[in-house]
């Protein structure tokens, strides 16, 4: 077991160094876990388990995974949310079912869906100038 850890920490001590880059440290790892495996198949069958876990352990406890940078959003494209156009085109949709079961909603629906398809066209073209 004192090989395993060994290993494991050599490994792990590389990485953070930085000694090796791209698909040279890749293989050197790949290398490193067929030796780990080997290491643990050669041991009890009844003790592959437990070896197997405190591999996968020290790998867990040992890494350092760093989480990537959250890229912000420019100010002109959060407060360009909302979208007139988008909600009209469910609006007639609606219209036309209600237009046939409640005429009078129906046309609520479609005079709501006209008004927001207007607005939408008209910031569109407004926000191209």
């Amino acid at each position: 077991m004192s090989l395993l850890r060994r290993v494991l920490v050599q490994t792990v001590t590389d990485e953070r160094d930085g000694t090796h880059s791209g698909r040279a440290q890749e293989l050197r790892v790949e290398a490193l876990a067929r030796e780990i495996v080997q290491a643990i198949n050669a041991g009890e069958a009844e003790d592959r388990e437990a070896l197997r876990e405190v591999a996968l352990g020290l790998l867990r406890d040992e890494v350092e995974v760093h989480e990537p940078a959250v890229a912000t959003l420019p100010a002109a494209t959060a407060t360009a949310t909302f979208n007139p156009f988008g909600i009209g085109i469910p609006l007639v949709l609606m219209g036309s079912v209600l237009v046939f079961l409640f005429p009078p909603v129906g046309l609520v629906m479609f005079t709501a869906a006209a008004v927001m398809i207007v607005w939408g066209v008209g910031t569109t073209l407004l926000a191209r100038r």
